[in-house]
């Protein structure tokens, strides 16, 4: 069942584009599932109830082959005995879907070219803990709060999230990736695109073809592979890490007191130890296990400050 406390429509001046407003009743989490072709998503999740979601046209994110293909389009229509169809901006804010049914929220915007293409900045505020779902061609996502599962698939764009329980998924053709603590393990691909992610406590794999990928404390099983990016784990402290790139450094800081099980190469570089090393196996089964390959760079372990 649909609640809707309130909708707004701001159709805009010079100055400011147009805006739609809605406001929905919800207790608690929610299933939050948007789409939109390009521009930009921010998910705000907060301590209190209540949804919100406002959709406006976002002008600074425009394509310049929007407006084009617009006349085209119209151009064709006209042709062919079609009026001129109105792709204006206000008409696809008015005809983004917004929706709340039970407890999954849908944001769609309008499939029909070119107002799929027209750029728009999505705010969405929801409870802490919801579940966030998005879909974009191009457009930047912000995640602020705390997320229960996410899932995110992008073509262009930045990606930024704060902090999933859940399991959390991220693939893109092209993007920077910052993520915060991924408690529920993370898995990311992405083509090109530097990826940070905070801290690890589920088994996570990071893929990017090329660019640097930072990772912070590790807790599970982990795999990371760039073709051409240097590697960093901040804090290892169990598990087993793989760590692989093709022509970049590789440096994995251990958690002091923790034992570990150490595997580095590099095929035309240096690989070395910055700790006490012994060929005689310690007594007891390590918590951690390190494999890291490089094709040309220094492989260093070494241990993890603070």
């Amino acid at each position: 069942m649909k609640t809707m406390s309130e909708e707004d429509v701001d159709l805009g001046t010079e100055d400011a584009p147009p805006a739609r407003r809605e406001d929905f009743e919800a207790n608690g989490p929610i299933e939050i599932d948007i789409a939109i072709g390009t521009g930009r998503i921010e998910i705000q999740l907060v301590d209190e109830p209540g949804v919100r979601v406002e959709v406006r046209h976002a002008p600074e994110s425009d394509d310049q082959w929007v407006p084009g293909l617009s006349g085209l389009l119209n151009w064709v229509s006209g042709q062919f005995g079609g009026g001129p169809q109105d792709n204006s901006p206000e008409e696809t804010v008015r005809q983004t879907r917004i929706d709340l049914t039970g407890n999954r929220l849908v944001v769609r915007t309008p499939k029909p070219l070119p107002m799929r293409g027209m750029p728009l900045s999505v705010v969405v505020k929801a409870p802490s803990g919801s579940h966030v779902e998005t879909k974009s061609g191009s457009a930047s996502l912000a995640v602020t709060g705390s997320a229960g599962r996410v899932n995110v698939t992008s073509g262009t764009g930045d990606i930024s999230v704060d902090r999933a329980d859940g399991a959390a998924s991220v693939q893109s053709a092209s993007a920077s990736v910052r993520l915060g603590p991924m408690l529920g393990g993370v898995r990311v691909k992405t083509g090109s695109g530097d990826l940070e992610v905070s801290s690890v406590g589920g088994p996570s794999l990071l893929f990017t073809g090329t660019g640097d990928i930072w990772l912070g404390a590790v807790q599970s099983d982990v795999t990371v592979r760039t073709g051409s990016g240097d590697v960093t784990v901040a804090d290892a402290a169990c598990g087993r890490i793989e760590v692989v790139t093709g022509s970049g450094e590789l440096r994995v800081a251990v958690r002091s007191g923790v034992k570990a099980q150490v595997d580095l190469v590099s095929y035309s570089g240096r690989a070395y130890s910055e700790l006490a090393l012994s060929d005689t196996p310690p007594p007891g089964e390590p918590s951690l296990f390190v494999r890291g390959r490089t094709g040309s760079g220094t492989a260093v372990i070494t241990t993890a400050v603070g």
